[in-house]
C-alpha cells in the first residue's frame, strides 16, 4: 500500500460514521459510480478502470521493477499477459530511435547525422550493390 493510499484511507476513516456494524468506510456508492464521478471531476470522458492496471504497469516497468515482478503485482501467470499491459511512452520511444540512429552511425562507418545536429537532416545511404549483369 503506497503512503498516499494509506493516508486516504486513514481520512475515509476518520469521517465514517462511527457505527462499526455499517458500511465500510461509510461509502454507499459503488466503485463504478465513484469512479465515474471522479471521471467526470477531472474531466476524463475516455478513461475506463481497466486502464488504470496499464498505466500502473506502465509506471512500474519505468520504475526499474522487473516485468516478472509486475506481472505478481497485477496477478498475471504468463510474462505474455503482462507485456500486453505495459505502454510504451515518449522516453521509450526516444531511447529506441537513439539504439537505431546509433546503429546506422555504425553502418554508416559513423557519417551519420549526429544527434541534435540540425545542419544535415539527412544521412547519406549507401548505394545498394547493382546487377553485374545487365
Amino acid at each position: 500500500m503506497t503512503p498516499r493510499l494509506e493516508l486516504e484511507l486513514r481520512q475515509l476513516r476518520q469521517a465514517a460514521p462511527p457505527d462499526w456494524t455499517g458500511l465500510v468506510f461509510g461509502i454507499k456508492d459503488t466503485v463504478k459510480r465513484s469512479f465515474d464521478t471522479a471521471k467526470r471531476n477531472a474531466n476524463l470522458k475516455d478513461v475506463r478502470f481497466h486502464d488504470l492496471r496499464h498505466t500502473a504497469a506502465t509506471r512500474l516497468v519505468q520504475g526499474h521493477i522487473p516485468i516478472s515482478e509486475v506481472g505478481r503485482v497485477l496477478g498475471h501467470t504468463q510474462t505474455n499477459t503482462t507485456y500486453r499491459y505495459v505502454n510504451a511512452n515518449a522516453e521509450t520511444a526516444r531511447r529506441a530511435t537513439d539504439v537505431l540512429a546509433e546503429f546506422g552511425n555504425e553502418s554508416l562507418g559513423g557519417k551519420g547525422v549526429e544527434s541534435g545536429d540540425q545542419s544535415n537532416n539527412k544521412a547519406s545511404l549507401p548505394t545498394p550493390p547493382t546487377d553485374s549483369k545487365s
